[in-house]
């Protein structure tokens, strides 16, 4: 298996969440006459870390989409066999034909990344833009990053070219698919 992956860049990201944005509106999750602010559904979040003391302070900011686990706990919670893992990508997807609306995959997500359609009693998530990724593009995050702080491809690629880089990954952050780093200190 090739695990397809995102890259995050903590030294370049600016936690501007345009790509919280650009995911919403492509995914169709906002409803602009309806969905309060902080209740609108999302695929992924921004979460920074200040450091030091002022003048002295440092804010690292990251994106977490879904990371697309290696041993995904969602795919095991779920009963209705609606979640799995792509065999080719590694994408973890859920077939919403097939969903039953249990909820049992967002109690066992670790990174609070999926999400309950109420309405629908469906479950939903980020699938790293499958449709886009499968024509050849990357997903929406990756492409409308005003810093270049998201990178996507294969996992094992952008090790190597992150290494050859003097990037620093970050081992604890990257226990999963998706690649946290930084300019090397």
């Amino acid at each position: 298996m090739n695990q397809l992956s995102l890259a995050i860049d903590l030294s370049r990201c600016i936690g501007c969440k345009t790509c919280v944005a650009a995911c919403r509106n492509y995914h169709g999750l906002t409803d602009h006459a309806s969905d309060m602010p902080g209740k609108m559904p999302y695929y992924l979040r921004v979460e920074s870390r200040r450091e030091g003391s002022f003048p002295n302070l440092k804010l690292e900011s990251w994106v977490v989409p879904c990371q697309h686990c290696n041993n995904a706990p969602c795919v095991k919670a779920c009963k209705s066999g609606s979640i799995s893992k792509d065999e080719q990508t590694g994408i973890v997807r859920i077939d919403q034909g097939k969903c039953q609306g249990s909820g049992d995959c967002l109690k066992a997500c670790p990174y609070g990344v999926i999400q309950f359609d109420a309405a629908r009693n469906k479950a939903h998530k980020c699938d790293m833009c499958w449709d886009l990724v499968h024509s050849g593009q990357k997903p929406v995050c990756a492409q409308v990053c005003l810093t270049d702080a998201i990178r996507f491809g294969e996992k094992q690629l952008l090790r190597m070219e992150l290494e050859a880089e003097g990037k620093e990954i970050l081992k604890r952050m990257s226990a999963q698919s998706v690649l946290y780093y930084r300019n090397s200190v």
